[in-house]
């Protein structure tokens, strides 16, 4: 892309974090060291790591003036369980993974900065976004994780009985949802970002099923503790005042996802 220029370094090393950030107006902070799952198995890691290292970011935006600092959070962990068909940012959270803990600790860091030094900020409270680029093999992400395991096994490995709930954006809505927000006059403002609609584990299935064109074979294993059944983030408040909603049906999305995946792994 024309005037990107990669820049590859150390996180934690505050010189090189320093370095990069002269001149910066924006500053879009998207760097976890961790995912619900690891963080569950040593919270002290998510500490030690995003916590620490986001800190230290927003003492060197501080230090090199940046205007306004844009935080990539999480709708899907932040909120914990909560009892709603649709949670807005007016719920107070109760994140029950260290991973959602340490997402909500930095924005509270985010608003210390802006109160103390002055740097702005915008949180996004992002869903599950999906689409081509994300990581098969990964962790995170289940619409690419399931059309892998099935492309190689025939099967997917589903925690619970495929009931829980999640709000899935296709990742191009959510980039054109933060470009047409992250400059305008509202500073300190937190959004949730998603396609306002809930989707199973087992509806996601069927939607890769239509690709393949046939079924399925689910494996289905116990829960970790510390899942969340339900999570559908209620998008109004972003929509009302930036006047944009997700395009991308998941269907067509999913769509997008198998053919991409499909690509990929004819190479190997």
């Amino acid at each position: 892309i024309d005037n990107v220029h990669p820049v590859h370094g150390d996180f934690f090393n505050r010189d090189e974090v320093s370095e990069v950030l002269k001149d910066a107006t924006y500053v879009f902070h998207l760097i976890s060291t961790t995912n619900p799952v690891t963080s569950h198995k040593d919270p002290l890691v998510d500490i030690d790591t995003n916590v620490r290292g986001s800190i230290m970011l927003f003492q060197e935006c501080a230090k090199n003036k940046v205007k306004r600092v844009v935080f990539l959070s999480s709708g899907g962990t932040i909120y914990g369980d909560v009892d709603s068909q649709k949670i807005s940012e007016l719920v107070v959270p109760r994140p029950l993974s260290p991973y959602g803990i340490g997402k909500l600790t930095i924005e509270h860091y985010l608003n210390y900065f802006f109160h103390n030094y002055g740097t702005e900020y915008i949180v996004y409270r992002i869903a599950n976004p999906y689409g081509p680029g994300q990581n098969i093999e990964g962790k995170q992400g289940v619409i690419p994780i399931f059309i892998n395991q099935f492309l190689k096994n025939g099967s997917v490995k589903i925690y619970g009985d495929g009931s829980m709930r999640r709000d899935y954006i296709y990742i191009d809505d959510v980039i054109q949802m933060i470009l047409r927000s992250y400059k305008l006059n509202d500073a300190n403002g937190i959004y949730n970002l998603g396609s306002g609609n809930g989707k199973s584990i087992n509806e996601v299935v069927d939607a890769i099923e239509s690709c393949a064109g046939y079924s399925i074979r689910k494996e289905f294993s116990q829960a970790p503790i510390n899942y969340v059944k339900n999570s559908v983030l209620d998008t109004t408040l972003f929509t009302e005042r930036f006047g944009f909603k997700p395009l991308v049906p998941m269907e067509e999305g999913i769509q997008r996802t198998w053919n991409y995946v499909v690509s990929i792994t004819k190479k190997e």
